[in-house]
């Protein structure tokens, strides 16, 4: 499991889980399918409509057919990656059933132009209608370079993740550890809790919760001061406290230890 500590515009490092080559693989190829499907079934639709409406021996008729066929069939069969991406924030419908999805190196939702920089370097719809063609050595030549390019990167970047300065990552990481594995926590034997309706919260919101307190510890800047101020906020709002208190980062300290002692 290879992870990447990406760093915001806002110089707070966050850590997330890179896709393996393998998930990207069969997301690749679960798209290949869903691309293959459309093309053929509108292809098919298409060539009914024109058979039984347009007249084979009229140009113009012809040139109509043309034209409609690009724009119904052809252009969502190219652009489905880049396209798909850009309305899903990083995901195609293999990304999505493989929980994977593309973003920026600084952790952000990528633009249509990096979706589309992307495409451009590996447009496999190319290759599938070369496939089609008897170009099956090229498909497969491709496809070797990508994975070769993405297995020995460090961040599992291909060429065009490469120019288009993105990485796939897992959506949901996975997580073998809960929180009670990484705390060194009091026992109810000899600990009080302050807040006792920290139960309200789960495993995950304490792990944000230990997660920016390590932030805050490890990398003494504003930005992450102030992530900590507004989570502390969010909390305190949450348990309907009076008022924040005024150390927040004790605070945080205090709920994450409440949750743990009261849930073990």
């Amino acid at each position: 499991m290879r992870t990447l500590q990406l760093t915001t515009d806002h110089n707070v490092p966050i850590d997330v889980e890179l896709a393996s080559v393998g998930q990207r693989v069969v997301a690749v190829l679960l798209d290949v399918i869903i691309m293959v499907a459309y093309f053929l079934i509108m292809s098919m639709i298409m060539s009914a409509i024109f058979i039984s409406s347009f007249n084979f021996n009229n140009y113009e008729d012809f040139s109509i057919w043309k034209i409609m066929f690009m724009i119904i069939v052809y252009l969502p069969f190219a652009l489905y990656t880049p396209l798909l991406e850009y309305l899903t924030k990083g995901q195609t419908v293999g990304k999505m059933a493989m929980g994977i999805r593309v973003t920026k190196k600084n952790g952000e939702n990528a633009k249509f132009k990096g979706y589309f920089t992307r495409w451009l370097f590996r447009p496999i719809e190319f290759y599938i209608i070369l496939f089609a063609q008897g170009g099956i050595l090229l498909l497969l030549a491709s496809a070797f370079f990508d994975i070769l390019i993405a297995s020995v990167s460090g961040s599992n970047q291909r060429i065009g993740d490469f120019m288009a300065n993105t990485v796939v990552v897992r959506k949901n990481p996975n997580r073998s550890f809960s929180i009670r594995d990484v705390l060194a926590i009091k026992s109810n034997e000899n600990y009080d809790p302050t807040y006792r309706n920290v139960t309200m919260y789960t495993d995950e919101d304490m792990m944000l919760v230990k997660n920016i307190i390590t932030r805050v510890e490890k990398y003494r800047n504003e930005n992450t001061k102030k992530l900590a101020i507004a989570l502390a906020e969010k909390i305190a709002k949450d348990l309907q406290l009076p008022e924040v208190p005024q150390k927040r980062l004790k605070f945080l300290k205090t709920v994450l230890n409440d949750y743990v002692v009261l849930t073990r």
